[in-house]
């Protein structure tokens, strides 16, 4: 829903159409009906207008503002973050010494499109890296090193059609944070309006930082000199967890916020935890087992961190709900009082769960 002021000539004609819709002088009905038809339409009226109202009252506060909205009234204290397009290097092949002009339209497989921001030149062995940007912003622009592109638009003379993303391949394509994302971060804000360095300030600067960082940790007395550790992952526990691409823009982000700290940003090693469970004959279907997988990365996105211990107890636990599921056995390296501990450089996913 969306608040929007009508003019006067279409509420005057709404109106009108609402009362001689209702008013009908050749029925056989008694004169005071005309006092229902004035208060059909006036109850019509007012109800929009509290509902407006209504819609407008949930617009003041955070946890309940729509998108537009909580944007709009809150940008100035949280920085939304939009989606940023993808680029990276590609292998372009052809005749020695001839010119790609600027311009030119790569494909990937996918559909996605690319372009050229400026022109090159194929070296003496007619092979050259150009760097190419996506047309759409979004993560549906990163293609892996290796992946062909085609040239669609007008090739020229002496340029092979086909190029390979080179290098890391085409990175950096970012998707915009979601409704719920910016909230949460406004709420932060909100509870913590003051950051100076103190405990936990280098790991929200980090969430500012770009809408690839989906979750970020500090580390006191990291390395020799002591400096601040800030880990940094994107995605999650349900969809996927990748490691952050563009460290660089969350260093310069908090650099130009941060006081003159030492510290140090690191996307840690995605370390898998793969739990075998089973589930009493009774209660062992599909459906169970599907909501069982879920129960444990729910849990696991509330309780993973660089530096988590994760007991197999902790994981049946949380499969249990003593209706649905009233028992289960969950094992870590083959025991049910197993422990999967990581290292504050390693962060602990579940990537299968497999049945006994």
């Amino acid at each position: 829903m969306s608040f929007k002021r009508d003019s006067l000539a279409v509420l005057l004609d709404r109106v009108y159409v609402n009362y001689t819709s209702l008013f009908r002088p050749f029925d056989k009905t008694p004169r005071q009906n005309l006092l229902k038809v004035f208060a059909s339409v006036d109850a019509g009226m007012y109800h929009q207008l509290l509902g407006d109202l209504d819609f407008l009252s949930k617009q003041i506060f955070p946890d309940t503002a729509e998108g537009e909205y909580l944007r709009e009234h809150w940008s100035s204290k949280t920085a939304p973050l939009y989606a940023v397009a993808a680029s990276g290097e590609v292998a372009v092949t052809g005749k020695p010494n001839k010119t790609i002009p600027s311009g030119i339209v790569f494909e990937a497989v996918s559909g996605e499109h690319y372009f050229l921001e400026k022109s090159y030149r194929l070296d003496a062995n007619g092979g050259t890296i150009v760097t190419i940007k996506a047309e759409n912003p979004g993560q549906q622009g990163n293609l892996a090193a290796g992946e062909k592109l085609s040239i669609i638009s007008a090739i020229p003379a002496g340029i092979d059609s086909e190029a390979v993303a080179n290098g890391s391949g085409i990175i950096g394509g970012i998707d915009a944070e979601t409704d719920e994302e910016y909230l949460a971060r406004v709420l932060a804000t909100l509870r913590n309006p003051s950051r100076y360095g103190k405990r936990d300030d280098f790991a929200l600067w980090a969430r500012d930082a770009s809408a690839e960082v989906s979750a970020a940790w500090e580390f006191k007395n990291f390395g020799v000199f002591g400096a601040v550790l800030v880990q940094v992952i994107k995605g999650n526990q349900i969809d996927g967890v990748h490691p952050v691409d563009n460290l660089q823009e969350v260093r310069n982000y908090i650099s130009s916020n941060a006081p003159p700290v030492l510290f140090e940003v690191r996307t840690p090693d995605i370390k898998p935890l793969n739990p075998v469970a089973s589930l009493p004959p009774q209660e062992d279907s599909q459906p169970n087992r599907e909501l069982a997988e879920n129960r444990m990365k729910v849990f696991l996105q509330l309780a993973a961190k660089p530096g988590a211990k994760i007991t197999a107890g902790s994981l049946c636990l949380a499969v249990i709900d003593e209706v649905t599921i009233t028992d289960t056995t969950v094992k870590l390296g083959g025991s049910t009082v197993g422990v999967f501990t990581t290292i504050i450089l390693e962060y602990p996913y579940i990537r299968a769960v497999t049945r006994e």
